[in-house]
């Protein structure tokens, strides 16, 4: 009987736009596909009536609605402010925070920075969510931390410079890093419904407090799960400091601050390049980075 429930619908509101066609079938619709539900956008239907008549009744069917605010398209804002008003599951996607306008501030949205394979694992999870909790409202369990490191924004895989070192002995480095968390939204985030990891290559180690415990993955990589941080008060900030200690390296180390949340994780690249290493470096305190770039 499971094998013959219909799937969950998912409606897709974007511009129909060439530039959002991997945005679309690579990154939206094997979202869905992988979650358990099929999408589908109104260019993709035969219909009789109006395109707007159209679209007003497939919101109303929909189970769950995805809508790319990428850019600012007036349709699409239109049609997200007519899927609110009817109640209806609305997963916000943008690749850019800047375009997220005020009064839209306190919905959730996938922030995903052109990065597609993000985008799918981040949607993934939340297409999920909401197929298995139908009466709830996604807005009580999803929200968007900013997380930051030396005062840079994760967005985006940056490059950051490290002003901090010390020397042990000829092989080993140390270096301090800040972690600041940033609760953009209108209400509290409780310290029971996240958690933080941090990713780190072979090589390098978490010394001191800041690290509860570690797991070490199939690529000698170790997943630290790091300190609890309390609740976050609206607009409120919270941080820590954690001491890193690594081999000799030639280049730059490569890390991940992971977020678990209840919708799933959101992982967040960035490089560290470590004061030992700078005079080697472009001299930039961050930037994008070209390797994660790369994989989108």
């Amino acid at each position: 009987m499971e094998g013959t429930r219909p799937k969950a619908f998912v409606f897709v509101l974007m511009p129909f736009d060439e530039s959002f066609r991997d945005v679309y079938e690579v990154g939206i619709k094997a979202a869905c596909k992988d979650a358990g539900a099929y999408c589908e956008r109104v260019d993709e239907q035969i219909f009789v009536e109006s395109i707007l008549e159209r679209v007003y009744n497939q919101i109303a069917k929909a189970d769950v609605i995805v809508a790319e605010m990428t850019g600012r398209n007036p349709n699409v804002f239109y049609e997200v402010g007519y899927a609110h008003a009817l109640g209806k599951q609305v997963i916000l996607l943008t690749q850019n925070s800047e375009d997220i306008p005020f009064d839209l501030k306190h919905y959730p949205h996938i922030i995903y920075g052109g990065k597609i394979a993000a985008l799918k694992s981040q949607l993934e999870a939340r297409v999920h969510w909401c197929i298995e909790n139908p009466m709830q409202f996604l807005t009580k369990v999803d929200w968007h931390l900013e997380i930051l490191v030396n005062g840079v924004s994760l967005q985006g895989a940056p490059r950051i410079n490290m002003t901090h070192v010390s020397e042990l002995g000829s092989e080993f480095f140390t270096d301090i890093i800040e972690i600041g968390v940033h609760n953009p939204t209108n209400r509290m985030i409780s310290r029971e419904t996240f958690d933080l990891a941090l990713v780190v290559p072979p090589g390098v180690e978490i010394i001191g407090g800041g690290a509860r415990s570690a797991v070490l993955q199939a690529d000698g990589s170790y997943v630290c799960n790091l300190q609890r941080l309390p609740s976050v008060f609206p607009d409120g900030w919270e941080s820590f400091c954690l001491r890193l200690e690594y081999w000799m390296q030639k280049g730059p180390i490569n890390l991940i601050l992971r977020l678990y949340k209840e919708v799933g994780r959101e992982d967040y690249p960035f490089v560290l390049v470590p004061a030992s290493m700078k005079d080697e470096s472009s001299g930039d305190v961050a930037g994008p980075n070209p390797a994660a770039q790369a994989d989108s």
